[in-house]
């Protein structure tokens, strides 16, 4: 396999589930009886301490973690395999005694900056982001580049209520590499702020590069300035970053959901209509016009295909 090793390979294969979950979010585990537990972002998603998952809504299942990577997180098979290297010296043996989280999970540290961000600048403008978006995010701090083994990698942060950032979702600038950053929390999602604090209204999208997506197609509308909105990124199908944004954001009154126009994506998308609805929201569901996320809907109207920009 071009990109790890036999060696690499193997080694990722021996890390379990439960054992990953226990080290890299071991605040996703909720214990339902006294042999399984179930995730804060799946509740389907069953994990039991022989080392078996299944995840009941979708009926996929597997044994390590590189199994759960694959078919739940949907990474590509080199990303998941140097992801799991990566934790590899943190590793802790697996055994009926050890039931309950790890209490000294992988420290979350930031991954180093490179000297410049000009790898990273060229490959978002490649995906129709515009300078301006771009840059704002650069000097907002949310945004740099990283170089992870010999390639170049896009870093989006998440930060808390005080500015501090508590995690980081990387996307490689060639391929399909992504991951977030050992220690990352998933309550804190990537967030380009609206400009004003008062501001009522968020956009939520899955990854970081449909949430820059949707700002730059609400800035080429140019009927309303671009940032008259929050932008937030979920760094996946979390419930736990949207729960986070209006904790932290009580001011916030109409929500747009603008998650991926797939099986996954819609399904998702219906939960928390349904969810927010309920809490006294105004929930708009705003998928894609075309193409399959906002960022291909972005490439498409740059082409000049007939589309329209977030509602």
């Amino acid at each position: 396999m071009r990109g790890v090793s036999k060696a690499q390979i193997e080694a990722a294969r021996q890390i379990s589930v439960l054992e990953y979950f226990q080290i890299y979010m071991p605040q996703e585990l909720v214990k339902i009886s006294p042999h399984d537990f179930r995730t804060q972002t799946h509740s389907s998603l069953v994990i039991s301490d022989n080392g078996l998952f299944h995840w009941f809504s979708k009926d996929l299942g597997g044994r390590s973690a590189l199994d759960y990577l694959l078919k739940v997180e949907q990474m590509d098979f080199v990303g998941a395999v140097l992801h799991l290297n990566q934790m590899e010296p943190f590793r802790i043996p697996l055994s009926p005694a050890f039931l309950m989280p790890a209490k000294s999970p992988v420290p979350f540290q930031l991954p180093p900056p490179a000297p410049d961000c000009k790898t990273v600048q060229r490959y978002l403008f490649r995906r129709g982001i515009s300078r301006k978006v771009f840059q704002f995010c650069i000097d907002a701090g949310i945004l740099y580049q990283t170089t992870y083994g010999r390639h170049t990698n896009c870093v989006f942060l998440g930060l808390d209520a005080d500015g501090i950032p508590r995690a980081a979702f990387l996307r490689g600038c060639e391929g399909s590499w992504r991951c977030d950053t050992p220690g990352s929390q998933k309550k804190y999602g990537f967030l380009i702020p609206a400009e004003h604090d008062n501001c009522t209204t968020v956009a939520i999208f899955e990854a970081p590069i449909d949430a820059l997506s949707g700002a730059c197609l609400m800035q080429h509308q140019r009927k309303i300035p671009w940032r008259s909105q929050f932008y937030l990124s979920l760094g996946g199908l979390n419930f736990q970053a949207v729960e986070y944004f209006l904790e932290t954001h009580p001011q916030i009154r109409h929500i747009q959901l603008c998650l991926d126009n797939d099986e996954r994506g819609r399904a998702f998308s219906s939960r928390l209509f349904v969810s927010l609805s309920e809490k006294g929201y105004r929930v708009t569901d705003c998928p894609p016009q075309i193409g399959k996320d906002y960022n291909e809907q972005l490439l498409l109207q740059k082409q000049q295909l007939p589309c329209t920009p977030i509602r």
